[in-house]
C-alpha cells in the first residue's frame, strides 16, 4: 500500500554494490507502493558490510501496472544474478508481492532464502477501502485493485517455493501516515501495522514468522528488524526473542 508523504517514488534509481569475486550470495532489495530504494537503503549498507552483493531495485509503482512492473524487474535481474551463486529477496509491503511473481517465472531462483516485511500476502482490505472512498480512489496506485482481499493477481499467483520468512508489525497507527488514519476503519480494528492486517502477510508454507513493534511504513530502518533479516538469511529462521509467536 502506499506509504506517503515518507518518501516520494521513482522510475528507475536502482543501485548495485561493488562486485567483489569472493561474493558468493547475492540479494535483491525491493521496496514498497510509493517507495524508492532510498527506503531499502540502510538494509543495503548493512548487507554490503556483511559481504553480500546487493541490487537495490527501483521501479514505478504509482503508475505502471503488475505485469509492466514485472517485467521491468525480471530484466534487470537477469541480467545481473550470476545463476552459480545463491540469490535471496528481501521484499517490503508490496515488494513481496513482486517477488512472488518474480519466482513464478524463474524457478531456478528459489535456492536461496527470501524475507517479506509486511507483505499483504493475502491482500489488505486498507486497499478496499481506498478504492471505495472517491478522496482516495482518484490518487492511489494503479496495483492498489490488485491488492484487495481476493484479487485475482492473488489468487494466481502461487506460494513461494522459495524458503520463506515473514516479519509483520503491529503498531496500527502514525499521525503522520495518512493511510494509518483510517486503518481502523478499514479494517474493524484488526490486529496489524497500520496498513497490512497481521493475519494477511503470513503464507502457509512459510518457514518463520514473527511480529515486531513496527508500523508498516517504518520498518526497514529499525535496527533490529534489519538483524532479523539477516539472521534469516544466514539461518533459516529468526532469533529465539521473537518466539513463539502469539496472536
Amino acid at each position: 500500500m502506499p506509504e506517503l508523504p515518507v518518501d516520494s517514488a521513482c522510475n528507475d534509481t536502482s543501485e548495485v554494490s561493488n562486485q567483489d569475486t569472493a561474493v558468493t550470495h547475492q540479494v535483491v532489495l525491493l521496496h514498497g507502493l510509493g517507495r524508492s530504494p532510498r527506503s531499502m537503503k540502510k538494509l543495503q549498507h548493512t548487507l554490503e558490510n556483511d559481504g553480500y552483493l546487493v541490487r537495490n531495485l527501483g521501479y514505478n509503482s504509482l503508475l505502471d501496472s503488475y505485469q509492466e512492473i514485472l517485467e521491468a524487474l525480471d530484466n534487470k535481474i537477469s541480467e545481473w544474478v550470476n545463476p552459480h551463486w545463491p540469490i535471496h529477496f528481501v521484499g517490503h509491503s508490496f515488494g513481496g508481492i513482486l517477488i512472488r511473481g518474480l519466482l513464478a517465472r524463474h524457478p531456478e531462483w528459489n535456492k536461496g532464502r527470501c524475507v517479506m516485511l509486511g507483505s499483504p500476502n493475502k491482500g489488505t482490505k486498507t486497499a478496499s477501502f481506498m478504492l471505495s472512498h472517491w478522496w482516495f480512489r482518484h490518487f492511489v496506485p494503479k496495483v492498489t485493485s490488485d491488492l484487495t482481499p481476493g484479487s485475482e493477481l492473488l489468487n494466481s499467483l502461487p506460494e513461494p517455493e522459495i524458503e520463506t520468512g515473514i516479519i509483520a508489525g503491529n503498531v496500527n497507527y502514525s499521525i503522520v501516515i495518512p493511510v494509518s488514519w483510517y486503518y481502523k476503519r478499514a479494517t474493524g480494528n484488526e490486529p496489524g501495522d497500520g496498513v497490512v492486517e497481521l493475519s494477511n502477510t503470513q503464507c502457509s508454507n512459510m518457514a518463520d514468522f514473527i511480529i515486531m513493534p513496527l508500523h508498516h511504513s517504518f520498518m526497514t530502518w529499525d535496527s533490529e528488524l534489519l538483524k532479523q533479516v539477516i539472521h534469516f538469511i544466514e539461518n533459516g529462521h529468526f532469533t529465539d526473542e521473537y518466539q513463539p509467536v502469539t496472536q
